[in-house]
This record gives structure tokens, sequence and C-alpha cells, in this order.
């Protein structure tokens, strides 16, 4: 037999976990159904930090899309990563996600499948049953990649009755939004099936100053089906597929900054030669451009036609097999094929001159398979597996770096096959051991072993201008002289010297291959005691630990291996409820050792003698804070009171660079000190037609960089801050009495709030992306 505080009743699946609203005529919260152990219990007796939301609360919290989780539950950041490319997630929690340029540290899952790629993970919320969020390295049971903690996104089961909902939703910017669903029996008692789907456009918030298109809209199809067989009473097999495509006009970076000093000195090299030498002798007439636009929604890109071909396509296919193979031991089965087509457009530098841009089309298959065995006994609970993953993708990337960017030379790069494969595998284990009547001894481990190979076949075309010194200036002064130019510079007054080896344009072609293998392995232990102190009382104690794979740089044909970075977690938390049920309260205290962090770090090049950028793990940090969570229901019938809070301390301890320790004038990003969270919710019945749900909520976040790490010694470090702020959001819910007619009125970011949510550096320019503005919707939907 269970214990008593074990076996508190049946759970319910869905309801207040941590925002939620509950039914009006009842007087506790109740139960939250959650599996963050890979088996299904009560989110009060899981002894970790796990926030759960299930498609009720989503909606009147106006949860469209998973970014807008950010503001649920204490120190996380969610952004896109529009400061430099459309279409990809940004995840960090307690300071630790995917840095710029590295994999990423938060996993993300969709009915127990991982997405092995920040693109396409920009997923919309629709025929979900609820979403889960899990705090802290989850290398035990979740794996690679999750040093920060992962997110799960569970979608709706079929249902044995038929039923099905429909929604329309309009708004600003002239948003149209549909989204239904149905499901029920095929074959009674044996075969059920579940259909859902969703489309949105929206008209471009952005305009672009240089040909008046607009940009950052939506124009998104998603659609996710499963069948459901119960072949037997002791075995079910699903069968799901989703498949998204989004065809919006995409974001454009902002230009948030520039660096004039740098662009003065290319202004010199490349148009110098007309003022000096005489007209027309410079590569460049127009100076470069440094200004920034009138308005945050303003963009300006010469590149409206390589914008247009973005992309986002993908389609998964997963099949689950659960077996109840005795009365003490279940097997499951998840396989996976999941594909993803993107396009990706780069322009980098925020204006209508070309100083770079890129084009990256990109085509990824992605195959996992994972075996889980769960065991269930009176004093133990075990789950252990085995996990396969099979990832490849093929880019073809060109780039185009002129002389706004280079001054003396101009760079193209036609990447016409580049090759990237992973092959991971792992075997994990946790038993938890009910070991006396109120002690439970929880015992896990992971090991895993990544392999990775590229191959990368590219055409570079590099065209050097000549360089002229100048009479009368100093010896590092020169200009860069126009193609067929060269015997007129010569003729000059002032031209006093041919300052390049090359005394006219020379252009070189060569090809730049590289190929690359190697391997890692890592063991992620885990280990936690709980007490329960009472019936509706839980304290725990615990270690756990993950790492993020380690990967290749190339520079200049040159590829170096990094290896992988790990956290080490200990946390000390609570899980109360109080008041007869009407108060619950949980919190958690955290430390975070992170070592071995993937940086890049300034490093002499032995053959050439240059200083190069080179990714290395040179770096050490450490994260530290407190998070709470809060729901009441006070003694008025319908009123609902909820908050959460998080303070978060993030510290640099070493980095490793051009041969100092760097660390002190380090920063983080994405990390602020505070995040604050408070809602309230009133439903009231309007006389016998049914009722009216009322509420509102309030988003606090403190300073923090945009961008990590950040170089506290850089002057445009302050061009890199996301400034202190809060986003206020309402709406109104009436549903009729039986519960089948829903009319809602949004408004989100009511004090239209604008502020930077990443940025990136890339030559003398920060580009980065705003906040959406204020916008309202209207919806009507409907159940049957």
């Amino acid at each position: 037999m269970k214990y008593t505080h074990r076996k508190r009743a049946t759970l319910a699946a869905a309801i207040i976990a941590t925002i939620g609203v509950t039914d009006a005529a009842q007087a506790q919260l109740e139960e939250v159904v959650v599996t963050a152990r890979k088996r299904s219990e009560s989110l009060q007796e899981v002894p970790m930090a796990v926030s759960a939301f299930t498609a009720g609360q989503l909606a009147d919290a106006q949860v469209d899309n998973i970014l807008d989780l950010q503001r649920m539950t204490p120190n996380i950041t969610l952004t896109d990563t529009g400061g430099l490319i459309a279409g990809a997630v940004s995840v960090f929690m307690r300071g630790i996600g995917n840095d710029p340029g590295f994999p990423q540290g938060v996993g993300i899952y969709v009915d127990d499948v991982y997405l092995n790629r920040t693109s396409g993970a920009l997923l919309e919320v629709y025929d979900v049953e609820r979403i889960e969020i899990l705090k802290g390295p989850q290398g035990n049971l979740y794996g690679r990649n999750t040093i920060g903690g992962a997110i799960k996104y569970v979608s709706r089961e079929p249902s044995d009755v038929f039923s099905g909902s429909a929604e329309l939703k309009t708004g600003r910017f002239g948003l149209f939004q549909a989204k239904g669903d149905v499901s029920g029996p095929i074959i009674d008692n044996t075969l059920y099936g579940s259909f859902g789907g969703l489309v949105k456009t929206r008209d471009g918030i952005q305009t672009n100053a240089h040909d008046g298109e607009e940009f950052w809209g939506a124009d998104v199809q998603a659609y996710r089906g499963s069948l459901v067989w119960q072949a037997a009473d002791n075995l079910r097999i699903k069968l799901a597929g989703d498949y998204s495509d989004d065809q919006s006009d995409p974001r454009v970076p902002n230009r948030v900054a520039v660096n004039s000093e740098i662009l003065a000195g290319i202004d010199f090299v490349t148009g110098g030669a007309n003022q000096f030498l005489g007209p027309g002798l410079g590569v460049l007439d127009a100076p470069n451009d440094a200004s920034l636009p009138f308005d945050i929604d303003t963009v300006n890109t010469e590149y409206s036609d390589g914008f247009d071909e973005f992309e986002v396509v993908t389609q998964t296919v997963a099949l689950t097999v659960d077996w109840e193979m005795s009365d003490n031991w279940t097997l499951k089965s998840i396989t996976a094929q999941r594909d993803i087509d993107n396009t990706q457009p780069f322009d980098f530098d925020g204006s209508d001159q070309v100083f770079i841009y890129s084009m990256r089309p990109r085509e990824a298959s992605d195959f996992s398979q994972e075996l889980q065995f769960n065991y269930s006994g009176d004093r133990v609970e075990a789950v252990m597996g085995l996990y396969y993953l099979d990832a490849e993708e093929d880019i073809a990337n060109f780039t185009y770096q002129g002389p706004r960017l280079r001054a003396v030379q101009v760079h193209s790069k036609n990447t016409y096959r580049d090759h990237q494969a992973l092959e991971s595998k792992s075997v994990y284990g946790s038993v938890d051991w009910d070991f006396a009547d109120s002690w439970q001894l929880s015992l896990g481990g992971r090991y895993t072993e990544d392999a990775k190979d590229e191959f990368q076949r590219a055409d570079v075309t590099q065209g050097f201008y000549a360089l002229a010194g100048l009479k009368g200036f100093p010896p590092g002064a020169v200009v860069a002289i126009a193609p067929g130019q060269e015997a007129a510079a010569e003729q000059s007054p002032l031209f006093a010297y041919w300052a390049s080896s090359n005394s006219e344009y020379l252009e070189l072609n060569y090809a730049e291959n590289t190929d690359a293998s190697d391997s890692w392995s890592e063991f992620s232990p885990s280990a936690k005691l709980t007490w329960f102190a009472g019936d509706e009382l839980m304290f725990y104690a615990g270690y756990s630990s993950g790492f993020k794979s380690g990967g290749f740089q190339r520079n200049s044909g040159v590829t170096t291996a990094f290896d992988p970075e790990v956290v080490d977690n200990y946390n000390l938390g609570i899980k109360s409820t109080w008041l007869d049920g009407s108060l619950r309260l949980n919190a958690e205290a955290f430390f975070n050792d992170y070592s071995d962090k993937q940086l890049t770090t300034i490093t002499l090049d032995p053959v050439t003698g240059d200083l190069e950028e080179r990714v290395g793990n040179v770096g050490a940090l450490e994260t530290s804070g407190v998070e709470l969570e809060l729901n009441w229901l006070p003694p008025v019938e319908g009123l609902v009171v909820s908050m959460n809070a998080g303070y978060l301390d993030t510290s640099m301890k070493s980095y490793e660079s051009g041969g100092e320790d760097i660390a002190d004038t380090t920063a983080v990003g994405f990390s602020p000190r505070w995040t604050v969270q408070g809602r309230i919710s009133y439903d009231f019945a309007v006389a016998d037609m049914g009722h009216l749900l009322l509420g509102t909520d309030v988003s606090y976040r403190s300073e923090s960089y945009t961008n990590s790490p950040v170089d506290l010694t850089d002057p445009y470090a302050v061009q890199q801050v996301q400034e202190e702020h809060a986003i206020w959001n309402a709406m109104a819910a009436f549903t009729t009495l039986d519960q089948r007619w829903r009319i809602a009125l949004e408004g989100r970011n009511l004090d239209d709030t604008r502020v930077l949510t990443n940025s990136y550096v890339v030559g003398p320019f920060i580009t980065g992306a705003y906040n959406m503005p204020r916008t309202w919707a209207v919806s009507v939907g409907f159940e049957f």
C-alpha cells in the first residue's frame, strides 16, 4: 500500500498550477497532473520546480504562442531571434540557455518528442492539453541540451465521446486567426481519433524605409492529428502527426547602434582616393550610412527579395506504444521522425547600403527512438530507458561582404554543400524509494555518447584593392583604388607609394573545404531527498546535472572542436497547501555551478601570428536565486489571485581570452535580477445567461542584457540593455450558461511599452529586435 499522503485522490487531468483559474463553485484548488518524472503524478508530490498550465488557463492568460510563457513563471526569458534571424526560439532559464552560436540549453518537447533545433520551435498554442515547464538541469531523464530546463507541450488526447471546438479571432494589425479541433470514437472502445488546426494571418508591423514593404507579419498554418488504437486492455498504440507551414513576412533586424569610429575609418579607405587623388578613383562615392531608424518599427534593407524567401516548414510523425506488461511493469516506446525545411535570409547591417548579406536554405531530418520502462511497487517507483537520435542537416549558404564592411577587399563565399550529422545514444535510470513513512530518496543517472560529423565544400572569391599611400600622411593612412583606376592614381601629385603588394586589383578564387569529426561522452547523475512533513507539506533538497553538446567552429577553412559544457545544480524547495486547500505556495532556492562554458576567445594563430576569434571551453559561471509561486482562492466566490516572483544572481567566475582572465569585465545576458508577475481574475454570474470572467495581469522585469556574454569595456554595451519595465494585459470573457459559447475581448501590452528583447554585434553594427506593441483582439468560440 502507498502511504496516505501519497494517495490523496484520483488525480484530475488539468487545473490550477501557477496562475490558474478555478471553477466558481469550488472552494479548493484541485490536484494538478504532470509527467515531469515520466509518469503521471501530482504536481505537489514532485520534488522539483515545475509549472503547469492547462488549455483553459492558457486561453484566459492570452497565451497564443510559446513566447507568451515568459510572463507565466519566474526566471525564464523566451524570445525569438528576430534581432538576427527570424523563425527560431531562444530560451533561458535561471541564466542558462542557448547562447548565440551554440546549441540550445533548454529542451523543448512535443508529446515526448525532443525538438532538436531551435528553428521550427516557435510553437503556436492550439489543440493543447497542457504545457509543463521544468526548471533546472534535466540531464538525468531528458538528456543532452537541457542544462537550463525543459518545456513540454502536451497535446489533447482523442476522447471517447464526440466533441470539438472552433474559434475565430480578429484584432489589431489585421489579425485573423481560426483554430479548431474535433475528437471522438471511430470504432467504439477500440479506435479513437482527433484533428486540430490553426490558420493565422497578420499585416506587417515593420515598414521598410527603402521600398515601403511591410515585414514582421504572419502567415502560418499548423495542423495536428492522431489515432489511438486500444489493441487490448493492456496495449495502447498512438499514431500522431503534425505539420506547420510558416510563410510569414519575417521580422527584419533593427539597427540599434553603430560604431561611427569604425565606419569613419572605412570611409577614409574606400572614399579617400576621390578626395586626395582625384574624382572617381575611390572604391565608393557615398560614405557609409551611420544613421539610426526614426522609430523602432521602421527598418531599412535593400534585401527585400531575400526576406521574401523566408519559410519554416516542419512535419513530424510519431508512434507511441504503451504496454502494461504486468501489475508492476510498463513499457513505452516512442518512435519519431521530424523534418524541417527552413530558408534563412540575413541582412546584418540594418541599412539599404550593401555591407553584408547572406542566404541560407536548410533541410534537416531528425529520427529518434526511446524505450522507457516504468516500475511501480509498494515502496519504489522507477523509470529506466534507452534513447537514440540520428540527426542530419544540409545547408547551402551564400554570403557577400562588400567594401563598406571590409574596406580593402570584397569577399563572397558560396557554401554549396554543408552536411552536418549527429548520432546520440544514451541510457538512463531513476529510482524513487519510500524508505520510511515520510521520506523518499531519489537517485538517477544518464550516460550519453554524442558523435558529430561535418562535411563542408565552398568556393571563395576575394578581390583585393590596390592600396595607395598619401604624401604628407602617416604610413597607416592608405586609400583603396577602384579597379582599373590604378594608373590614374599613380599620376596624382599626392600619390606616394603602393602600400599593398598588388599595384592593381587582384582577384583570387579558391576552394575552402573542411571536414570534422569528433565524439564526446558524459554522465549526468542526480540525487534528491524528500520529506513529507504532512499531507499538504513537503520539503526537498537535491542535486542534478546536465550538459550542452560539444561541437565545431570554422575559421578560414580551419576547424576546431570544443567540448561539452556542464552544469551542477543544488536546490532546496518547499511545496505546500494551506487554508483548507485554498492557498498553494511553492518555493525553491537554487545554485548552479557552470563549468567548461563554451565561449568565444581571442587566440594567437601559431602560423600567421594573427589574433583570431575561436571557440573554446574557457568559462566558468555561477547562478543562484530563489523562486516563489502562489495561488490563492480568497473567501469571495469566483475570485482568484496568483503571483510568482524570481530573484536571480549571475556571476562570471572565469573567462580566459587573449592570455588574460576577462571575467570581471564580462556580463551574462538574458538574466534579469527580478522577474515578478501578478494576476487577479473574477468570475461571476450574469443573470441567467452565463458568467463573465474579468482578468488582468502585470509582469515586471528588471534591467538585463540582451546578448550574452557582453563586454563591459565596450562603450556600446549600454546599447544592448533591456530596460526595467512592466507589461500590463487585461481581458474579459463571457461564457454562456451551457458552456458552449465564449466571447472574449483581449488586450496585451496596454501601456505600449517597447523594450529590446535580443541583440547581436556584427562588425560595426548592433542589430536587435523589440517586443510586440500594444494589441487587441476579439474572439468567438464554440464547443460541442
